[in-house]
């Protein structure tokens, strides 16, 4: 369907739409409560700023865990024998692979 067909497949849709974007509540004061409330807030600390990055780590680490213990590592060794790769190529693949995954996983978490 066409943006132009979709724009006049229902012009009561349409209509109502912008009555309900229009419509407007009146403010509620709230007698400056909510900024109260802000103000009261702590600060961040650099403490919970590590626990964070201490708990990303973790996770990350413990997610790698629960794939590595998944993965079908005896059949891939087994493949890897009968096509004559070497394993420590294999192994440094996937650690490097690991290792990008889950600094790309902490660099978008962080952002």
């Amino acid at each position: 369907m066409s943006e132009a067909q979709l724009r006049n497949s229902d012009p009561d849709f349409d209509t109502w739409l912008g009555q309900q974007l229009q419509f407007s509540e009146p403010y509620l004061d709230d007698d400056g409560f909510c900024d109260g409330v802000m103000e009261r807030l702590p600060a961040p600390t650099r403490r919970s700023d590590r626990r964070v990055t201490r708990t990303q780590y973790g996770a990350v680490v413990l997610a790698s865990a629960i794939v590595a213990w998944q993965f079908p590592l005896d059949e891939v060794l087994a493949e890897a024998a009968r096509q004559s790769i070497s394993l420590y190529s294999l192994l440094g693949l996937g650690v490097l692979s690991s290792v990008a995954a889950m600094f790309g996983g902490i660099v978008a978490a962080r952002r």
